[in-house]
């Protein structure tokens, strides 16, 4: 029988434990869409800013298989999405998820942030890809989290 109190929401994930920094690693599919590189540049880049946002720790982008990813003092955090073409005249649809990593520490949530699905931003950004993100950084980043009511 296991007996004993529950761990409040609030207390922070075990991956967090010693963080120096927050490293953001993205990817965007599929691979032929055109202008994939930028469009993938920009949306990391509004990740970084965003994921910064009161961090208690530097939020540094981070290249495909830089040391860092794999770095003890580094948390990372990954950003993946695809985007869905539209179907005639409608606009396409960016669905994304996010996950927190560190490669030394063990993992300790079984599910992160729910995917998201918003139209797809036209340049640097747009409202519904910052309230999409905004919630997903608030369910996956303990600076970010909302107190439950």
């Amino acid at each position: 029988m296991i007996c004993g109190g529950s761990a409040t929401a609030s207390t922070p994930a075990l991956l967090w434990d010693g963080a120096e920094r927050l490293g953001v690693q993205c990817l965007v599919d599929p691979d032929r869409l055109p202008d994939r590189r930028r469009l993938q540049a920009t949306l990391c880049e509004r990740v970084r800013v965003m994921a910064a946002d009161k961090a208690p720790i530097p939020v540094v982008l981070l290249a495909p298989g830089d040391p860092g990813l794999i770095a003890a003092d580094t948390a990372v955090l990954l950003f993946h999405a695809n985007v869905q073409p539209g179907d005639g005249e409608a606009v396409p649809l960016l669905v994304f998820s996010l996950r927190a990593f560190r490669a030394t520490a063990a993992p300790s949530e079984l599910f992160g942030a729910a995917p998201r699905a918003t139209a797809l931003p036209t340049g640097a950004a747009g409202p519904r890809f910052d309230a999409a993100l905004n919630a997903a950084l608030a369910q996956t980043l303990p600076w970010r989290s909302r107190p439950t009511p």
